[in-house]
């Protein structure tokens, strides 16, 4: 590793080895990113504290769930199976069509989403209570913006309460893409009542609902439910969920599309295999 690497790109090739591995000493650690071994030490101290890998004497594993109101910071989770994260907001925007209205949730798998949005200068209309996703399409001439009001939620760049509550209320669009904190049978969770209310409007004011989650958030529950899967929605993942998973959506009509990576270092469409199965 280049001796200029920021820590934050360090931890997040740290958390990316130890998630691939499960569990890796700090020496490992120290060998793959060409840093000391104090340096190791201070960068799993830093995600411990974060919550997203569990901390011993000799190095560290990847912590796989937490307490039901955990949440890393926005910084951990923005660097969390990116590629699994870019893949998922492909499969995503490739569903988009120009003259539609749509939802971004407040995600970093949505705002990875948005981004390819911005980049193919799809004309749409946004709606949007992340701030971060709203300055992606602000300059984009054609976009026409929504930002649905609120209160800033402490350590995020979501929007909760009113009066963006109370706007989509009274509001119908075409699709919305939908972050989650957890996936249980048919049940998806946040950590939090305020996002979470948030969320069930938002499903409740779309057509379709496109669920960006990578295979972390699966089998896990959080505090709060949000919202119920049913026939409208399309699970977008990297990996398939369990057998047993698969026959509790297949009840509610929903579809699962599962992007593979073939190997390559890019996201580009030739790097993707599209799994899709209509679970009903």
């Amino acid at each position: 590793m280049k001796p200029d690497v920021i820590p934050v790109q360090r931890r997040k090739l740290i958390l990316d080895l130890i998630r691939s591995k499960g569990v890796l000493s700090v020496r490992e650690l120290a060998s793959a990113t060409e840093v000391s071994q104090p340096t190791i030490r201070r960068d799993l101290d830093h995600l411990a504290k974060a919550g997203v890998v569990e901390r011993s004497h000799g190095g560290a594993a990847f912590k796989e769930s937490s307490g039901t109101t955990h949440e890393p910071e926005h910084h951990v989770t923005a660097t969390m199976a990116r590629e699994e994260k870019a893949a998922i907001a492909r499969l995503a925007v490739d569903q988009l069509k120009d003259h539609q209205s749509v939802i971004f949730d407040s995600s970093t798998t949505v705002f990875e989403a948005a981004r390819l949005a911005v980049e193919r200068q799809l004309r749409l209309t946004v709606v949007t209570n992340d701030i971060r996703i709203s300055e992606l399409f602000a300059p984009c001439t054609s976009v026409r913006l929504i930002v649905c009001g609120g209160t800033i939620r402490a350590g995020s760049y979501s929007l909760i309460g009113e009066p963006g509550t109370g706007f989509l209320q009274n509001l119908k669009v075409d699709v919305a893409l939908m972050g989650i904190h957890a996936l249980n049978g048919t049940s998806c969770y946040d950590t939090s009542l305020e996002i979470s209310s948030i969320k069930r409007h938002m499903v409740a004011a779309a057509k379709k609902v496109l669920i960006l989650a990578d295979s972390s958030k699966f089998g896990q529950v959080a505090f709060f439910q949000a919202f119920e899967i049913d026939r409208r929605a399309e699970i977008i993942s990297d990996c398939l969920p369990s057998s047993a998973m698969r026959q509790a959506l297949k009840k509610k009509g929903a579809v699962l599309r599962c992007c593979r990576r073939n190997g390559r270092d890019d996201n580009s469409d030739e790097s993707i295999t599209t799994y899709e199965e209509k679970l009903n």
